[in-house]
């Protein structure tokens, strides 16, 4: 009794880490293929990290500690911004690094609060939520460094909503670019430094 027990725990085990490996091939397809399509310069584009996959409660769910790292990612990019502005009273459209700074904020506003005006709840599993961390060159000839949030579904065969957060030098010591890493993430802290810089 005891070792059919076995044999069916360890034929679990195989099943569970084939389904594992099988969704990480299917992801990282996916995450890749949608960049590639979707940023102005995919031949420059350079995949960092792309986390394990996280269950997913609807499509505007976020746990806690992911509402107080997105909150202090765009404080961070905000401030960036305005004071390579000048607070938009001195803009100059010359520069590269604000301009593509500018276009990363517009695509993260819009991708990500525009999703977050409905029922923010905690719903039934939806599927699947992936960070990409990547680097590409803007239109602007500026090489910059973003994460992108993806929700996909239950298959891992569809992208149903995704965000860029550019990620910014504040100065700051940059701890993690996972905010469940420690459990210790501050409001303050920016996911990951977005080091901007020009391409030559």
């Amino acid at each position: 009794m005891k070792s059919a027990k076995f044999v069916l725990l360890a034929m679990l085990s195989v099943v569970l880490l084939a389904s594992c490996q099988s969704r990480e091939i299917k992801v990282k397809k996916l995450v890749k293929s949608h960049l590639e399509q979707s940023l102005d310069n995919p031949q420059h584009l350079k995949i960092k990290e792309i986390a394990e996959p996280d269950s997913a409660f609807g499509l505007n769910y976020f746990s806690p500690q992911e509402q107080a790292y997105l909150l202090g990612t765009v404080t961070n990019v905000t401030k960036v911004l305005m004071e390579r502005t000048a607070y938009m009273t001195k803009p100059d459209l010359d520069d590269a690094y604000t301009m593509t700074l500018a276009d990363l904020e517009m695509r993260m506003s819009t991708g990500l609060f525009s999703g977050m005006l409905g029922d923010c709840k905690k719903g039934p599993w939806s599927g699947w939520k992936v960070r990409v961390t990547y680097t590409c060159k803007s239109k602007y000839g500026c090489k910059y460094k973003a994460q992108r949030w993806y929700f996909l579904d239950k298959d891992c065969q569809t992208v149903i909503r995704s965000f860029d957060l550019p990620i910014v030098n504040t100065g700051k010591a940059d701890k993690t670019a996972n905010p469940k890493a420690d459990g210790k993430t501050k409001h303050g802290n920016a996911a990951s430094k977005i080091i901007m810089s020009k391409v030559k």
